[in-house]
């Protein structure tokens, strides 16, 4: 045992001078004597410069047909010109005739002289004098339409006209379903009956 007690003790003398004699060697910052710490800096690294934008591509006469998540149509729009812009996600459309799909059978027709189609949201946005027609009969006219697929809804304003049957019904906006079967009209309205 005492033998053992004297190389504990021996080891202890030893080692904790070595130990003591290593702390002492390396330099601490701010202490002055030894070397200067380095410590590593970030390097400057450039600015990334923005990559250039996509340049809108132009195509003259083409036709834009979507599905809807179950694969049933539920656009099908025809432009005599159109302007893919993949930075904004849009399509501009000029000249534009299309159908609207609901549970894939055709649900409204319209015409406008220009148009965007919102590629992420599918919904088309139509002006210049747009001019509807539903599978119901009912027609529509106004300065511009929204359609929003996802919601179910269109929305007109401006010189609106909503005709149905023996009704003329004139508005400054319109909300309704994509069907046009159920319609609330807005601001300035009038309705004649015609014989």
């Amino acid at each position: 045992m005492r033998a053992r007690r004297w190389l504990v003790i021996g080891l202890v003398v030893v080692v904790v001078p070595v130990i003591i004699w290593a702390l002492l060697q390396t330099p601490t910052p701010g202490r002055g004597g030894g070397d200067p710490v380095v410590v590593a800096t970030p390097r400057p690294q450039p600015t990334p410069t923005p990559s250039p934008a996509i340049p809108p591509v132009r195509v003259a006469g083409t036709t834009i047909t979507t599905v809807d998540p179950s694969g049933l149509p539920q656009w099908d729009l025809r432009a005599a010109a159109v302007v893919v812009d993949g930075t904004a996600g849009t399509v501009a459309l000029t000249t534009v005739t299309g159908v609207f799909f609901e549970a894939g059978e055709p649900s409204v027709e319209f015409t406008a002289p220009r148009g965007t189609f919102f590629i992420a949201s599918r919904n088309v946005a139509l002006e210049g004098g747009v001019r509807a027609r539903a599978s119901t009969g009912r027609t529509l006219e106004a300065d511009a339409v929204r359609w929003i697929p996802g919601n179910r809804q269109i929305e007109a304003r401006g010189n609106v006209v909503l005709r149905q049957e023996a009704l003329v019904v004139r508005a400054d906006r319109l909300t309704s379903d994509t069907t046009l079967q159920h319609s609330r009209l807005r601001g300035n309205i009038r309705v004649t009956v015609v014989e």
